[in-house]
């Protein structure tokens, strides 16, 4: 079954190490046996799967807690002198990704959840003590080109930001990591093309759209696990300015630093797709073009931990 299966970066998959789960190849429509659990994936080999083009393998559900304790033991290698800076972000960046793309499964369960608290406290520790780190993790990242890239970026920008910015508390950085991360999930609940542009929207897509943080905050409401704080980031991230945003039209700068934070960040990587920009090269156009939606020390923080 093909439900019985999900994917996980091939990046984050250690090389000539053992694994505690199978791994599989992805044929079309059916799936192969590749390396078997306590076994190992030579760096060779890996390295001839990225030649290919592999970015993904697969691993079947039943091992999904497996492989969650082995990512989270392997976010390790962040310490480790020995690896250089561009190995690190790419291991960090891969398992955000990997993250997004299985967040509604791993969610389901508080010992998931707890998983990624883990994940995400490495994570952020890399980002906040390594110079070099965030931008060895949008190196490894480049322009967002998918809903599930973008939350990986936007979480990473999130929590160096939050670090730069003086935010201590581990707890409130955590809310912010994980609420970037799941940010848009409520456009999973969309049945047309959102990656159009906006002038290609009719206006009942422009309205189902705007619903979708709010979409998303209802989608994840009655897990104990998920606090109301959580929800909140999430329900608000499209809001900016003195109520120039949606669904709720707010003000945002009357909501708390995370809120801002969010919302800013996730306004930026977006405009780094429309206009085809690496984030170094976004921060001057994006402050020219909408500079007067976020706070100007805000911005200052993000070109900062860009430069």
């Amino acid at each position: 079954m093909l439900d019985d299966f999900f994917p996980v970066r091939l990046n984050t998959i250690r090389p000539d190490e053992a694994i505690t789960f199978d791994l599989y190849l992805k044929l079309t429509t059916r799936y192969v046996h590749y390396i078997h659990c306590n076994e190992e994936l030579e760096g060779e080999r890996q390295k001839k799967l990225k030649s290919h083009g592999v970015r993904k393998v697969f691993i079947k559900t039943a091992d999904e807690d497996a492989y969650l304790s082995y990512l989270e033991s392997g976010l390790s290698v962040l310490k480790n002198s020995n690896l250089d800076i561009a190995s690190k972000g790419s291991i960090a960046h891969d398992s955000l990704i990997t993250a997004a793309e299985n967040a509604e499964r791993i969610l389901e369960t508080e010992s998931g959840f707890n998983k990624q608290k883990k994940q995400f406290e490495k994570v952020s520790e890399f980002l906040s003590t390594e110079k070099g780190a965030l931008k060895s993790i949008l190196a490894s990242a480049g322009v967002s080109m998918d809903n599930n890239h973008h939350a990986a970026t936007v979480s990473s920008l999130c929590l160096a930001v939050a670090a730069k910015a003086g935010l201590e508390d581990k707890t409130e950085i955590f809310e912010l990591g994980i609420a970037a991360l799941l940010h848009d999930i409520g456009k999973n609940r969309l049945k047309f093309n959102y990656m159009k542009p906006w002038a290609e929207f009719t206006p009942a897509e422009q309205k189902q759209y705007k619903n979708h943080p709010q979409d998303g905050a209802d989608m994840l409401a009655g897990k104990p696990y998920i606090n109301p704080r959580i929800l909140g980031l999430i329900a608000a991230h499209e809001e900016k300015g003195e109520g120039r945003g949606y669904p709720e039209k707010v003000n945002l700068f009357k909501k708390p630093l995370t809120y801002q934070i969010l919302s800013m960040v996730n306004a930026f990587d977006h405009f780094c797709f429309e206009e085809n920009l690496l984030a170094a090269q976004a921060i001057d156009p994006f402050f020219e073009k909408n500079g007067q939606f976020y706070d100007e020390s805000l911005i200052s923080v993000l070109a900062t931990v860009l430069t």
